[in-house]
């Protein structure tokens, strides 16, 4: 699993422009980014981006940077975060460890600790998200 930082974005998706903007915020200060994931959260177009980045010294810079980007409303980290995987197979969930072929993998991260910038200021810090760490940590 790498390590880094998990950076939830919402914003709203008008062209691809939107996806290429946010890649090249980070990018431009070389912070590597090991996967995106993303989603649509309602019909009028907002979108939920999870990026995986490096924890890099320019960091901060690229956060306070997208935060004031057209489109984007709010951009959060999380700091500290866990992925679980969960193997589907068949209509079939199981726990990961199962030789399957066909198998669809869903890496699921989850996280505590946040901190929510909006238009380049500081909104929110050190949440905790227990409730949702402890209902995906039952084995």
């Amino acid at each position: 699993m790498p390590q880094g930082k998990l950076v939830r974005i919402l914003g709203y998706y008008i062209d691809a422009s939107y996806i290429e903007g946010i890649i090249s915020t980070f990018r431009k200060l070389l912070i590597d980014i090991h996967w995106i994931y993303g989603r649509r959260l309602n019909n009028s177009g907002l979108y939920e981006i999870h990026v995986l980045v490096n924890d890099h010294p320019n960091l901060k810079f690229a956060i306070l940077d997208l935060s004031k980007t057209v489109g984007i409303e709010k951009v959060e980290i999380y700091d500290k975060y866990e992925e679980r995987e969960i193997v589907i197979n068949n209509s079939t969930t199981f726990p990961y460890g199962d030789e399957c072929k066909n198998s669809f993998i869903l890496h699921i991260p989850i996280y505590s600790g946040t901190s929510t910038y909006k238009r380049g200021e500081l909104y929110g810090e050190n949440i905790s998200r227990s409730r949702c760490i402890s209902r995906y940590n039952k084995e």
